[in-house]
């Protein structure tokens, strides 16, 4: 399995208008590739207050278990990486979610 992480340019006017419409502090997108129970296309991840939620393009977003168990891992790790462009995103604690949420990280 592989996963891409980046995160958006603030200044970018179509990120800009997004981080309005959704009140999000931070966004970027993350893509899993080689998952044979995740769905291989960009997802758009948005850092709101309290949350991070991830929105696919066309609201058939499918990531398998075992990388919804790694992902809160791997966005505390992606987040420490960029911690001089985002500080504010090197605080964030994530923690798994029930089974039953499929879109949010907490």
């Amino acid at each position: 399995m592989k996963v891409g992480f980046s995160l958006a340019d603030p200044h970018d006017e179509t990120i800009a208008e997004i981080s309005r419409k959704h009140s999000a502090s931070n966004l970027g997108f993350i893509v899993i590739l080689d998952d044979p129970d995740s769905l291989e296309e960009v997802v758009l991840w948005l850092r709101q207050a309290g949350s991070l939620t991830m929105m696919s393009q066309n609201g058939a977003m499918l990531i398998g278990d075992e990388m919804k168990t790694l992902l809160p891992r791997y966005f505390t790790v992606f987040f420490d990486e960029i911690r001089h462009i985002a500080p504010d995103l090197a605080d964030v604690l994530l923690v798994g979610v029930p089974k039953a949420s499929k879109k949010h990280l907490n």
